[in-house]
């Protein structure tokens, strides 16, 4: 490898001039997509009026305009359709299984070439993202991909260069008492100059559109790199302990700077850099997540949510999403029919949809889908810089073309006039995906002019 600064130097440098003078995005996605309206954003699902029941469908779409420079471009827009990213998919998908993902799904992760090549035959524009940890090194056990192709760990190359790993007063380096990954030293220029090089070469041979760092967040550090006891590192450490080895800087403004290299150097090549930022719910966290192409918040909207860290976290997505990122949101369920939570992350997800916003929801995995998700609302016709906007009526609510959502994130439920007569929204059945690519579910409509929110869940009426 060459000298670390030397290769860091250079990579700012061009990623500078590329940021100045863009010169368009390589593999962009033609108008309109797979089920992709003018926009690329529109599905070509239908919901049918009181009591009557029907299967939603929902096309991926084509990549709009703007961003090119990050690789925003590369991802669908969802300004007037529901942005389905799923966890990952399988190997050994049927031919059947393969049109559904490609068709109904904006895109996956964790895919070796093999399983995203036949999905991009039938959708150009189907959004694949690598997987590779933020400022943690895998232990040797651990593997991901690294060409595309293959299962591996490249703990050989990293594993001899010292400086590169965080270490203790003591000397010792730090893991996490989750799964013993190393805890890296960011403001490091051999650590960081490896990384740049080596994670734009792996997302070049996976033929990626960006890459979702794992476990970025600063608020991880607290709980996690304690293995030895890392106490500058614990309680709100990472905020405010100022710290020699990071340039008497403290660890998130290290990680500030960081993140800044980082996305100029994948953004300079059309690359998404989309950190894993965790649900957002810490009220001493003051990290930046703005500062890259987009976001992953892992748990948001979990129903066990206090009210004040559900604000704290639908502020953080709704700021997000108003800037123009890119916003992905996940979480689990505990079963395939547990409805209530399904209609809550989606309700949540609706209240902060913006132009490339993404969910997925799942019980088992690796390839699911409900019937919820082919709904069509159209654009929003109202939104808000934050969650006290859409307060109405004591739940918090958001207007689309063709309905409305209702989310009531308090411990008590709230009966909701609607001054009209509207369409109630209540999915059935969806889950696992089997080999006859058979989209189950379906979605039944009742007539209402009133609806109860129960505690901590949702509504999703449509016209």
């Amino acid at each position: 490898m060459k000298n670390a600064t030397a290769v860091l130097a250079a990579v700012v440098v061009a990623a500078s001039a590329a940021v100045a003078a863009p010169t368009g995005c390589a593999k962009e996605a033609p108008s309109g997509g797979a089920g992709g309206g003018s926009d690329g954003a529109s599905g070509t699902g239908s919901t049918t009026s009181s009591s009557a029941s029907t299967s939603g469908t929902s096309g991926a779409g084509g990549a709009g305009g703007g961003g090119g420079v990050r690789g925003i471009a590369r991802f669908p827009a969802t300004s007037s359709a529901i942005g389905v990213l799923v966890d990952q998919l399988p190997g050994g998908l049927s031919a059947a299984q393969i049109q559904l993902a490609a068709t109904r799904f904006a895109g996956s992760r964790k895919l070796t070439l093999s399983i995203s090549a036949p999905l991009r035959a039938i959708n150009p524009g189907f959004v694949v993202l690598h997987d590779h940890l933020a400022m943690w090194q895998p232990a040797p056990g651990t593997t991901f991909i690294l060409d595309g192709k293959n299962l591996g760990n490249d703990y050989s190359k990293v594993g001899g260069h010292e400086s590169w790993f965080w270490h203790t007063t003591g000397g010792q380096r730090v893991t996490s008492v989750v799964d013993g990954k190393w805890l890296m030293n960011v403001a490091d220029p051999g650590f960081q100059g490896y990384w740049i090089q080596s994670i734009a070469q792996q997302i070049t041979a996976g033929e990626y559109d960006g890459v979702l760092l794992g476990s970025a967040s600063p608020v991880l550090l607290q709980s996690e790199a304690q293995a030895p006891p890392e106490p500058r590192l614990t309680g709100t450490g990472a905020r405010d302990n100022v710290i020699p080895e990071l340039g008497n800087k403290t660890f998130i403004q290290a990680w500030t700077a960081w993140i800044v290299t980082l996305d100029a150097a994948l953004g300079s090549k059309a690359l998404a850099l989309i950190p894993a930022v965790g649900p957002g719910i810490t009220s001493w966290d003051t990290t930046p997540y703005d500062l890259t192409a987009g976001a992953f918040s892992e748990g948001y909207a979990d129903p066990a949510f206090a009210e004040a860290d559900w604000a704290r976290s639908t502020n953080l997505l709704l700021s997000l999403a108003a800037k123009g990122k890119i916003v992905i949101l996940q979480n689990t369920l505990s079963a395939p029919d547990d409805v209530a939570r399904r209609m809550y992350y989606l309700a949540n997800y609706l209240l902060v949809r913006g132009n490339r916003s993404y969910l997925d929801y799942f019980a088992a995995g690796p390839m699911e889908w409900y019937p919820e998700w082919g709904l069509e609302l159209g654009a929003a016709t109202s939104t808000g810089a934050k969650v006290d906007d859409l307060l109405k009526d004591g739940v918090y609510r958001r207007d689309f073309e063709k309905g409305i959502v209702l989310v009531n994130p308090t411990s008590s439920p709230v009966t909701v006039a609607l001054g009209k007569t509207m369409q109630r929204v209540v999915p059935s059945g969806g889950g696992a995906v089997e080999a006859d690519g058979v989209a189950k579910g379906t979605i039944t409509t009742t007539s209402v002019t009133s609806v109860d929110v129960a505690a901590r869940g949702a509504e999703i009426l449509i016209q």
